[in-house]
């Protein structure tokens, strides 16, 4: 699979490679961006209904984690970690003795304290629970210090000879550190990390220090002021050379955005990010200012795969610099993340898609803002295609999802606030996503807290637009037929529109369609609430054509009768063959007309459009053609394809359809 090929199975967050740490990593393509991120659950947890799905938080721990100092050496030869953790935290319950840490086994535990004495604690099943010697109350604030070291498990912090990096999403931040890693959770941090001299160190939020150790070694200070989650705390080592954007969010001020990249990338990098300043500024304007803006939004290189929106500094593949535009998707991807991810987290990772699927429509919205709604649906279109790959192997839900790196979350995921878009309109969905990123800044949502937002905005129940989506599985394969006729007052258009899904919910999303008339057209949107749904229409004019959801605005299938004529079939004694079928030339339609003496031929081609039509009168009871596909034509249909007719007269119809092939 080549670079420039449209429909990438590639998700920004996802890593490769993740067992063999020190290969080198492939050119970019399927294989390298897809489903590192490893499952969180080995099972899946128990499967909401559309009804009764969960809408509680996972329980609260008795104390709220505030900061962690991680002050650690990292030595890259013998691909180690040693050092500290300060972890200062909140006691919430009314009495606490014990607090628990998570780290992994393989990482050796040397000493607890709290204010400089020793604490008991065990080491058991990735977990360190620490005896704090007396009971505290709540409202006090307290302090460990873990000091440990170990050779971290290839999933966590990563080692090759280029670049030292981690990928902590979902749980493993406890793999090179102790800390308490639930995404519910969030805390402030510091970073202070000793490495090699000829290496540079990036981390989340602002350089505080540097410090040259005379021993061969630099220590890199790094700190933020903003809560986060631990998945999100990150270090990328590497002989980086620098450079930055600035972008402007005030008259007279701007925040820098820095870049560490790798010295033979750095001519190729500085054109592939170039637009990233604009797209801080898109999306700012959009979804509310860049939630960090008193720090950076900076970008580090590393091996991975494709990206991992850490904190503050991105993590990005290497491999994706490619010196053009090729993988701006993925630069607005891990942007957007700022607000759905960094900002407004999951509040469990059942919720995992108010994080991706969120991150990949701002992919589509970028795309929208560059190149307007044609470039929007064709992205969507990009993701419908993704998304039918995966369901076709593995069905299921949104929320609570068997794979959460995979195209349901993030592709269908974006369908979904895409289909939000259309049942709310712009101005109440754009609102809603401006308060959903203001009301939870620095905290936790839940799908029902999402949902209640647009439901403010909207004014709308969205309850049965949720349980279809969201808390259920598949999407409409609808199949219609639609046929007109005269009653001798006005024109009618009968329309049945049938859903004919398995192993999915009947969708009452309203469809929206388009009767086409000779003086322009009109568009409807109609309710759907049963598995079929019949609809008749009454219009003043004749409609000669009818497109079912033009706009493209819902994830489906359809099937359908292009000819705008009755699913039962040609009229018994009116019939029409076409030949020679299919025709490299000139085509004739024979039919034999029973009685009157007037027909009327429509031709519409496979996306159901009208092509044109012939008006003749015709011997009655007998064998007559009109000429198609050729200069003598009437009606000129000469372009390869295949198209379907509908001929009338009298009250009688006949339908087929014939290809040209040039």
């Amino acid at each position: 699979m080549t670079l420039r090929l449209p429909l990438v199975l590639v998700f920004a967050c996802l890593c490769a490679d993740i067992s063999r740490p020190h290969a080198d990593p492939p050119a970019p393509g399927y294989e390298i961006l897809f489903g590192a991120k490893r499952p969180l659950y080995a099972e899946s947890a128990s499967r909401a209904s559309g009804i009764e799905h969960a809408l509680t938080m996972p329980a609260a721990a008795s104390v709220d984690f505030l900061h962690y100092k991680i002050d650690i050496t990292i030595d890259p030869l013998a691909e180690t970690v040693s050092g500290h953790v300060e972890v200062s935290f909140e006691v919430l319950a009314t009495t606490v003795d014990s607090v628990v840490l998570y780290l992994k086994d393989n990482m050796v535990v040397a000493d607890v304290q709290m204010g400089g004495g020793p604490l008991s604690f065990a080491h058991v099943q990735d977990r360190v629970r620490i005896d704090l010697g007396s009971s505290y109350g709540g409202g006090d604030t307290l302090t460990v210090r873990v000091d440990y070291s170990g050779a971290p498990a290839p999933q966590g912090l990563r080692f090759s000879s280029k670049v030292i990096y981690n990928l902590s999403e979902p749980d493993m931040a406890r793999n090179w550190f102790p800390c308490y890693d639930e995404p519910w959770d969030k805390a402030t941090s510091e970073m202070i990390v000793t490495v090699p001299s000829t290496l540079f160190c990036a981390s989340n939020g602002t350089l505080v220090s540097t410090i040259d150790n005379a021993d061969g070694t630099k220590t890199y200070h790094w700190n933020t002021r903003y809560p986060h989650t631990t998945y999100t705390i990150s270090v990328a080592i590497s002989d980086y050379a620098f450079f930055s954007h600035w972008y402007h969010h005030a008259e007279n001020d701007s925040m820098e955005m820095p870049y560490y990249v790798y010295p033979e990338k750095l001519s190729q990098a500085q054109i592939s990010f170039a637009n990233a300043p604009a797209m801080m500024t898109y999306f700012s304007a959009v979804l509310g200012q860049y939630p960090f803006i008193e720090e950076v939004y900076g970008t580090a290189l590393s091996s991975i795969g494709g990206g991992m929106e850490n904190f503050t500094c991105t993590t990005y593949g290497q491999a994706l610099v490619t010196g053009d535009h090729t993988y701006d998707w993925v630069v607005a991807h891990e942007m957007a993340h700022s607000w759905f991810g960094n900002s407004v987290t999951l509040a469990d990772w059942r919720d995992i898609w108010l994080n991706e699927g969120f991150a990949t429509y701002g992919d589509a919205m970028w795309h929208e803002n560059i190149g307007g709604e044609s470039s929007l649906a064709a992205r969507m279109a990009q993701f419908r295609t993704q998304y039918f790959q995966e369901d076709v192997v593995n069905r299921f839900s949104l929320y609570d999802p068997d794979n959460m790196w995979g195209a349901t979350v993030y592709q269908k995921g974006a369908w979904v606030l895409h289909m939000l878009r259309y049942v709310m309109g712009d101005s109440s969905f754009f609102d809603a996503l401006r308060t959903y990123c203001q009301d939870f800044e620095y905290d936790n949502a839940t799908t029902e807290e999402f949902k209640s937002v647009c439901e403010t905005a909207s004014a709308l129940d969205l309850t049965n637009f949720f349980d279809e989506w969201v808390y259920q599985a598949g999407y409409p394969e609808y199949e219609y037929s639609w046929v007109t006729y005269w009653d001798g007052i006005a024109h009618r258009l009968s329309l049945r529109v049938a859903q004919t899904q398995i192993n999915a919910p009947v969708f009452t999303l309203p469809i929206e369609c388009r009767v086409v008339f000779a003086a322009g057209d009109t568009l409807l949107r109609l309710p759907l609430i049963q598995a079929a749904e019949d609809y008749q229409l009454t219009f003043a004019q004749e409609p000669i054509g009818f497109e079912f959801d033009p706009g493209e605005h819902i994830l489906k299938t359809t099937q359908e009768v292009p000819t705008g004529i009755s699913l039962h079939g040609r009229t018994p004694g009116f019939s029409a063959v076409a030949s020679p079928n299919p025709s490299f030339g000139e085509l004739r339609l024979d039919f034999f007309l029973p009685q009157g003496n007037q027909v009327v031929l429509d031709v519409y081609d496979v996306a159901g459009r009208w092509r044109g039509r012939i008006s003749r009168a015709v011997s009655p009871s007998a064998w007559n053609s009109l000429e198609l596909g050729g200069k003598a034509s009437a009606l000129d249909v000469r372009a390869s394809g295949t198209y379907f007719y509908r001929l009338r007269s009298s009250g009688h119809v006949a339908k087929g359809k014939f290809t040209i092939v040039r």
